[in-house]
């Protein structure tokens, strides 16, 4: 475990008008690295360093860091699934910090609460920048990360396109669709039988087959069986 930074020496002081930074990476070397790249600075100070998720929550707790700064790949933990109980555990804004090139993986860090995704080949000068610009309550996100962010968001919140087959089962009451759902179920069955699975007489169970036969655009059990076969999840 590597302890958080003691408060009595220059590198671990906190001044009242410092940055506080919590650091996460699994790989102790990059920690140290890191630390001492991020407070030659002279703004930051990094308050912890952290392995895992079990550390990283203890720091948090003790520290209460202005910035966290997290990689994901954590030696079997998934840090990005960990970022949303980060932020409900602290009032920190999150950046990740990550050797991993999936664009998929940061647009997924972004949409879970991070405020900016950098790439461990980056720049310091960019990282250091992206430690001020979201302390200041902006985002570190380029331009193809947003258009791609934005345009799932529009694509989760447009209207479905149903299919013909999935309007019409739409338009089953729930009664109906249960009695298809049994019928697809027990096709081998006699419908008296069916019916006394569903606790009704066959004569009521055969009206209702008539208007589900109807909607459903089928004409017998055997249609019937292979449409909801085919379309009822």
């Amino acid at each position: 475990m590597l302890m958080p930074i003691a408060k009595g020496n220059r590198l671990g002081s906190t001044a009242q008008n410092t940055v506080n930074v919590l650091l996460i990476d699994s790989h102790r070397i990059t920690l140290w690295g890191l630390k001492h790249l991020i407070e030659s600075s002279g703004n930051f100070s990094v308050c912890a360093l952290a392995t895992n998720q079990k550390e990283a929550l203890k720091y948090i707790d003790e520290h209460a860091p202005d910035i966290i700064i997290l990689e994901p790949d954590l030696d079997g933990e998934n840090g990005i699934e960990l970022i949303p109980t980060l932020l409900q555990r602290s009032h920190a804004r999150l950046i990740v910090l990550t050797g991993l090139r999936d664009s998929d993986a940061h647009d997924l860090a972004i949409v879970k609460g991070a405020r900016g995704v950098l790439k461990k080949s980056d720049s310091h000068e960019n990282l250091l920048k992206a430690i001020e610009k979201i302390h200041q309550g902006e985002l570190w996100v380029n331009r193809d990360a947003t258009s791609r962010i934005l345009m799932q968001i529009a694509q989760a919140n447009a209207p479905k396109e149903y299919t013909p087959e999935e309007k019409k089962l739409a338009s089953l009451t729930p009664k109906e669709e249960k009695i298809a759902r049994t019928l697809l179920g027990h096709s081998e069955k006699p419908l008296k039988e069916i019916a006394g699975l569903l606790h009704i007489s066959e004569h009521t169970l055969r009206n209702h087959l008539a208007s589900v036969y109807e909607k459903l655009g089928t004409r017998n059990r055997l249609e019937l069986y292979v449409f909801c076969s085919k379309h009822m999840t």
